[in-house]
């Protein structure tokens, strides 16, 4: 008596294969990087608000300033997600993956990229703000003069500057990346079949009249 095989055994379940199908859709990367700016922003006026900190900030920023530093933060956000969600599904469309466990990017994956990505993101807003903030009240006239432990001491500055930027960037990417795990999964549950998962069930449950 031949022995019955179990085709679901080893193979990636409908839910694993289609929780980040389509994630490096550009529509995707534009409404993720769209909220995630302005989540970040809004958080970061009611924090200001509660320390007291919001009208003497407001006060000494013009609307041209900060549109621009609102812009600058758009585009490296939507660089940053674009970049995440291309590594996570890149990973994803690994043909090689046999278990749910390696079949495709897990929550870890996404979790690891967008707090590499978040870092970056923080990285290139600390120097959109030294661009927009500083640069233009510096002349070159004063940055002739400048002395070599002056110019020694901004340079320890910036670095260290940019590390904690790169470590809250990190912390704020890590939870976006959450956030939006969570919700890939939800639409993968709610929304059609995504071409991923069909041919998953395919695979399972070949039609026997295309078997030799």
């Amino acid at each position: 008596m031949a022995e019955e095989v179990d085709l679901d055994a080893n193979a990636p379940s409908a839910d694993a294969e289609g929780a980040f199908a389509g994630a490096d859709d550009p529509l995707v990367v534009w409404t993720l990087a769209t909220f995630h700016t302005a989540a970040f922003v809004a958080a970061l006026v009611a924090a200001l608000y509660l320390a007291g900190a919001l009208g003497e900030l407001l006060g000494g920023l013009s609307t041209l300033v900060g549109l621009a530093l609102y812009v600058l933060l758009w585009a490296a956000t939507w660089w940053t997600t674009r970049c995440t969600l291309a590594e996570v599904a890149g990973a994803g469309s690994d043909g090689g993956a046999e278990t749910d466990a390696d079949a495709k990017p897990a929550l870890s994956e996404m979790f690891g990229a967008g707090m590499k990505w978040g870092g970056v993101d923080g990285v290139c807003f600390l120097w959109a703000i030294v661009v927009v903030a500083l640069v233009p009240r510096v002349r070159l006239r004063d940055l002739a003069r400048m002395e070599a432990d002056t110019v020694a001491f901004f340079v320890f500055a910036a670095a260290v500057a940019s590390l904690l930027a790169f470590l809250v960037g990190a912390v704020v990417g890590s939870l976006f990346a959450l956030f939006d795990a969570g919700a890939f999964r939800v639409a993968a549950r709610l929304g059609p079949d995504s071409p991923a998962s069909s041919d998953a069930a395919e695979s399972r449950n070949p039609d026997p009249a295309s078997e030799p």
